[in-house]
């Protein structure tokens, strides 16, 4: 069994964050026997550099766990492109009602809301 994790540039100087990629299980088999999971996401441009990192180096769009350690914004910014450009099968958030803004749109049912969506985490 192989393992890589890979630590992403995020940020310059003074204000930096976070987005990890790590992967492991038979790296030159087939997809399925390989674990893809990514934790935080930095900022934006982050989300973008992490989303062409897992295509071209870990050679796929799927992504088994996404992990948001907390809502700041130099580690969840780029999740939102994570989220929006691979398929990601789960996402484990801390305090997840903290999450909430602007979450409803990815939701199918016009009748989630952010605050909604932040009850019912929070019950």
């Amino acid at each position: 069994m192989g393992y890589d994790i890979d630590f992403l540039s995020v940020g310059d100087g003074e204000k930096c964050g976070d987005a990890i990629a790590l992967r492991f299980g038979n790296l030159y088999g087939d997809r399925e026997e390989q674990t893809v999971i990514v934790i935080d996401g930095g900022f934006r441009k982050s989300g973008e550099a992490l989303v062409k990192h897992i295509k071209e180096y870990y050679n796929t769009t799927k992504i088994n766990l996404v992990v948001s350690t907390h809502p700041d914004s130099d580690h969840i910014s780029g999740l939102h492109i994570v989220l929006e450009e691979m398929d990601v099968d789960c996402l484990w958030m801390h305090q997840p009602w903290n999450h909430t803004d602007d979450i409803s749109k990815l939701f199918v049912d016009g009748r989630v809301t952010d605050n909604s969506v932040r009850e019912k985490l929070q019950k």
